[in-house]
């Protein structure tokens, strides 16, 4: 069973209700999970932005070179996970020792709060540095 929580009431009547099912599943034996987690990322939040890294990607450059959507995409999630002290990103030897690989954060593990902490985190950029946005707002 999954239920979508938006108040303390609605949570507390859900909780009164399941309890004497759950009660009962433990009397008689039963093992049980039960995770509460935050709400994921919605898709639109998803596609917003995808769109905002694609103007991006149209019209910045990194280190003097222009980058594709995915390469921008890893470089500004590094950006707002470190703005955002969401550290445990490791770098590491590559397999063969010849470079090295970010082991970093990643947007499909975003929550609703963090998608849209990170789409907010990208208009800013954008508007520190000259980003016309034509696929969005």
């Amino acid at each position: 069973m999954k239920y979508d929580l938006d108040s303390y009431e609605q949570a507390q009547a859900l909780m009164t209700n399941l309890w004497p099912k759950v009660r009962e599943a433990l009397v008689y034996g039963k093992k049980l999970t039960l995770e509460i987690k935050q709400q994921s990322k919605s898709r639109e939040q998803e596609e917003k932005y995808h769109a905002i890294i694609g103007d991006i990607a149209k019209q910045a450059k990194h280190m003097g070179s222009k980058w594709g959507a995915e390469d921008w995409k890893r470089l500004l999630v590094d950006q707002y996970a470190r703005d955002r002290m969401m550290y445990g990103a490791p770098i590491l030897p590559n397999l063969d020792n010849t470079g090295i690989v970010q082991l970093g954060v990643q947007t499909r593990h975003f929550t609703k709060e963090q998608a849209s902490e990170f789409v907010e985190f990208l208009l800013a950029w954008c508007a520190e540095n000259g980003i016309e946005l034509k696929e969005t707002i």
